[in-house]
């Protein structure tokens, strides 16, 4: 209705992902500056973006299972872990101690991903018939029984204290690490990994908005609200709880996968129980529940140190004049925020873009 832009009158216009035209212009402008993004940044700067949109993916999986279904987990980690050890043996170089096939990324990506979505079908039962701290504690076991396993299978991981290489970037086998060459112009391998992480993460988060919008994602919602009123209501509990642990999975194991290309390796430490409260914390700060709310979460935690470095550069001081060392002083900001974001504001960053978008569409009669 022309009158009434924001009045829908059938579930598909609702669940439409662009509701308007300015939506659409919105994206289209923000994503041609995404991608310039890549020719005029420093290599820096083009890692940290890279390793954001990763950790976005990873983290709109963890809100999958707990910000719209409402299910404690403390195992992300693993199924991260999963998703990229995964990717390391199908798309890794084999050596004496570790397998690898040296397989297409459109093999190794995908794979990453339903492999750890099969995996988090062992907790699918446990899932239906416990909640709250309960299930926390069952999912705390899976990562220790899965961090023992990463640490003792050598051949998958390469060790404890050792680690291995993880997968290459090779489509239809032209080899993206060695860049690609257009004429005169080379785009490098950090360019490359770049645009590769934007465009994933654009298809994962389409995805995550049409979960959220569809009638999974309202069953979702009332298992949160209330899974004895759900499923009186007719939703299956173990159908819709299960695939939430599998489509978080899905996420962890796609976005952990594409994050390891960015290090270069991985150490079977990395997936503990830090970690996974890691991922939690992130969609706290960001927004549980929400659509934009893990993306703003990563890029605020990836962002951050590089921030602090640059107010380092500026105001010329030095980390030993600091009383604290860059990983202290992250740490503290980073706890700190969680605190105040549940203290203050619930909603997390999202909360906070949130009111000031509403602000400016109403203005100048903002009250």
């Amino acid at each position: 209705m022309k009158s009434r832009p924001n009045l829908y009158t059938n579930y598909d216009k609702e669940s439409a992902i662009f509701s308007n035209n300015t939506q659409k212009f919105w994206f289209a402008v923000l994503f041609l500056l995404s991608v310039s993004l890549c020719f005029v940044a420093t290599d820096y700067w083009i890692l940290l973006i890279s390793r954001s949109l990763t950790f976005s993916i990873g983290a709109w999986g963890i809100n999958i299972v707990s910000g719209l279904a409402g299910q404690i987990t403390l195992a992300h980690g693993s199924f991260i872990g999963i998703g990229v050890y995964t990717a390391a043996v199908l798309g890794g170089v084999a050596s004496n101690s570790v397998w690898g096939y040296e397989l297409d990324m459109l093999i190794w990506l995908p794979a990453a991903g339903i492999v750890a979505a099969l995996f988090s079908l062992i907790l699918a039962p446990l899932a239906v018939r416990l909640k709250g701290l309960n299930l926390a504690l069952v999912t705390l076991a899976f990562l220790f029984i899965c961090s023992h396993i990463f640490s003792n299978f050598i051949s998958l991981t390469g060790g404890a204290g050792i680690g291995r290489k993880v997968a290459k970037l090779v489509i239809f086998g032209i080899n993206l690490e060695e860049g690609l060459v257009f004429g005169n112009f080379l785009l490098e391998k950090n360019q490359i990994q770049y645009l590769i992480c934007l465009f994933l993460c654009m298809i994962m988060g389409f995805g995550f908005k049409n979960i959220v919008r569809s009638r999974a994602g309202r069953a979702y919602a009332g298992i949160r609200d209330g899974d004895i009123a759900a499923e009186a209501l007719g939703v299956n509990l173990f159908r819709y709880k299960a695939s939430a642990f599998a489509l978080a999975s899905f996420y962890a194991g796609v976005g952990g996968a594409m994050a390891s290309t960015i290090s270069g390796g991985v150490e079977p430490g990395t997936f503990n129980l830090l970690f996974s409260i890691l991922a939690v914390a992130i969609i706290v700060i960001g927004g549980a529940g929400t659509v934009l709310g893990p993306l703003f979460g990563a890029f605020f935690f990836i962002m951050a140190p590089g921030f602090i470095q640059y107010i380092l550069k500026v105001t010329h001081l030095t980390e030993s004049a600091l009383p604290l060392n860059l990983g202290q002083i992250e740490a503290m900001l980073f706890g700190l925020c969680i605190i105040l974001f549940l203290l203050f504001e619930p909603r997390g960053l999202w909360g906070i873009w949130f009111r000031l978008r509403n602000y400016f569409k109403a203005w100048p009669f903002s009250y």
